[in-house]
């Protein structure tokens, strides 16, 4: 059988050998974007081969730069001799979670590392001009070309459906004064606190719960019932626009309420208490004022899935109230973004 022999040029098997020392410098609010440790996992699972080393034994340099744009997070890749030549950079830039950029950026190092980019070269040095006037001078040689002004990389946006694997839970807590309609006799004050959970890949969780004014309902002047209404809640929020300033919302919901209903002026007054449920809709939007708080605004309608109608006793019973089939709330206050 014949035997063969392959061969490269010189340049690739000086490149293919090349040892980089790594930093990664993360900016204020990048904190939890990928490490050195994690990006040096990352290259030498794909290359599978070392790569990194301290700077005594490395042939170039590569710095990972993480920074807070207008555009949201941007890793910006620097590479360079081990003398500070540059060779070479690379923007990358994602509007989710920092971490959606970890797959492109240790494959966008990688293959950096793997085929450095020749040395950019040196602007040349201007040239003296020729003295004038003197007889015999020589004739002055023409200007060597300046090489062209490297072009800047496009920055690499990164899709916003890509999946960021170690976005965290998020939370928010908030306070807002209420009113509602229907669920009470007239339109009655409240206070709700809440808690809102923004889980990675899922929808946002809303858990309430609010508190209204005493309502009275009356039969005449000296008689009638006085109506307490408490509640807890559970909906979940998708998301119709979202943005670190701006977002708004749509949520589908439920709610479980205890009402306590006690008569007045009547020669026997009773009190009873009634546990209701409802189905709410409705749709919420949010403002940040400054860093970590913001305002909230709700309007929403319920539909209870049981109403009870509340009737003085006697020969000639009275109706006091009975709930609305739609009942109409309202909410506006301040929100908390705990992390």
């Amino acid at each position: 059988m014949g035997r063969f022999r392959l061969t490269f040029p010189p340049r690739m098997l000086a490149e293919a050998s090349m040892l980089v020392v790594l930093s990664v410098q993360q900016g204020e609010g990048t904190e939890s974007c990928m490490s050195a440790a994690q990006l040096q996992r990352g290259v030498e699972k794909r290359l599978r081969r070392p790569v990194f080393v301290e700077a005594a034994r490395a042939n170039l340099r590569l710095a990972v730069i993480f920074n807070k744009t207008s555009a949201g997070t941007e890793a910006r890749i620097e590479l360079a001799s081990i003398d500070g030549t540059p060779r070479g950079t690379r923007s990358l830039v994602t509007s989710s979670h920092c971490s959606a950029l970890d797959d492109s950026l240790a494959l966008s190092v990688a293959l950096l590392v793997d085929q450095p980019p020749d040395p950019e070269p040196e602007a040349a040095p201007p040239i003296a001009p020729a003295p004038t006037g003197e007889p015999g001078a020589a004739t002055p040689a023409p200007p060597i070309a300046s090489p062209p002004a490297a072009r800047p990389p496009t920055p690499i946006t990164i899709p916003a459906d890509v999946v960021a694997a170690r976005e965290p839970w998020h939370a928010r807590f908030g306070a807002v004064a209420a009113a509602a309609w229907g669920a009470l006799p007239g339109i009655k004050p409240g206070l709700a606190l809440y808690l809102k959970l923004l889980p990675p890949h899922f929808l946002p969780i809303l858990l309430q719960g609010e508190g209204f004014w005493s309502a009275t309902a009356q039969r005449d002047e000296s008689s009638g019932a006085r109506f307490r209404l408490f509640r807890a809640g559970l909906a979940l929020c998708p998301a119709l626009y979202d943005s670190p300033v701006v977002s708004s919302s749509l949520c589908f919901g439920q709610k479980v309420g205890w009402l306590t209903v006690e008569g007045y002026g009547f020669d026997h007054d009773r009190e009873e208490r009634r546990l209701g449920f409802a189905l709410t809709a409705g749709g919420e939007g949010r403002l940040r004022l400054f860093a970590p708080v913001s305002v909230r605004g709700y309007l929403g309608a319920e539909v209870p899935l049981a109403r009870d109608r509340f009737t003085s006793g006697g020969r000639n019973p009275v109706e006091l109230f009975e709930p609305s089939p739609v009942a109409l709330l309202g909410e506006i206050g301040l929100e908390v973004a705990l992390w």
